[in-house]
């Protein structure tokens, strides 16, 4: 076989483990990722941050990367910041912010242009002790993320760099969003030892509380709705993996209903919400996919 052979076969190949399938439900699923985390839906475009080829959030191994997807979950770029440059570890949440997409890395959030494709930004958190930061969610001109080992919020004020400790005491801290409408964050934990969490809020200028009515389970990837309903996500065992669900809530923290995924989905976890809510873009981290579900009531 000859070199140019070769290549057509690899090419051939790629482009096939980068197309979506339509399961036989509704569901739309694509593979190809190495231990997908996140999704963040920004316009147009979609981009999914890989932890790499172990499941290892925590290991400084220099394989973890950011996909790029079209709106119809093609895989247009699998690594979408390359160059020795931009390399990451085990990157997990993301967030969009005046140009610039951020990304938790470990022990530091990294952002990258996403005109010039290069990293302008770079912000190393410098407490004693592991760190697991996880998500992030913009509050006005800055970023809150999620420390999981920890159980702490930080604030990130990305014009020089610096980090605030906002609020701690939420065991496992794991998926964060801005509830700007009512003037708090609201949290979902995995619990201090991976073995359940519970939805949180945070009140603007208060320590955390959590919501009563709210699930309990290993709770992973949170989003905020038109009207106040939230979805979540649950790994519901972690050791070993087991198939997940995805439940949509009401304002109170309280379950609604489980949402429909169509397919088994193992380690969902933090997971966008398209911009009209018709669909979820969810990361099946340990079957190495993206499963895109309608949102239906």
């Amino acid at each position: 076989m000859t070199y140019r052979s070769t290549r057509l076969l690899l090419a051939l190949a790629a482009a096939i483990a980068a197309t979506p399938v339509h399961a036989e439900t509704h569901a739309t699923v694509i593979p190809g990722f190495s231990n997908p985390e996140s999704v963040l839906i920004t316009g147009d475009r979609r981009f999914v941050s890989n932890i790499g080829k172990m499941l290892d959030p925590l290991g400084h191994d220099g394989d973890g990367f950011v996909s790029e997807l079209d709106e119809h979950g093609v895989i247009v770029a699998l690594n979408a910041f390359p160059g020795e440059e931009n390399t990451l570890d085990a990157p997990k949440g993301m967030a969009f912010l005046d140009g610039r997409l951020y990304v938790a890395d470990i022990n530091r959030i990294v952002g990258f242009d996403l005109s010039s494709r290069q990293q302008v930004f770079v912000a190393p958190l410098k407490v004693e002790g592991p760190i697991l930061l996880n998500d992030i969610a913009v509050q006005d001109d800055a970023l809150v993320i999620t420390d999981t080992l920890d159980g702490r919020v930080y604030r990130l004020d990305v014009a020089d760099g610096s980090f605030e400790m906002i609020s701690d005491g939420i065991p496992g801290a794991n998926g964060i969003v801005n509830d700007a409408d009512n003037h708090r964050l609201l949290v979902v934990g995995l619990g201090a030892k991976f073995e359940g969490g519970d939805l949180y809020e945070i009140p603007e200028g208060k320590a955390p509380g959590k919501l009563p009515k709210g699930p309990h389970g290993i709770l992973d990837g949170l989003a905020l709705l038109s009207g106040g309903r939230m979805v979540t996500s649950d790994w519901r065992s972690i050791d070993p993996p087991t198939h997940g669900s995805v439940s949509l809530l009401d304002g109170d923290g309280s379950v609604i209903r489980a949402i429909e995924t169509g397919v088994a989905i193992t380690g969902p976890a933090d997971f966008a919400v398209g911009a009209e809510e018709e669909n979820i873009w969810i990361p099946a981290t340990v079957d190495g996919a993206v499963v895109i579900v309608p949102l239906i009531d």
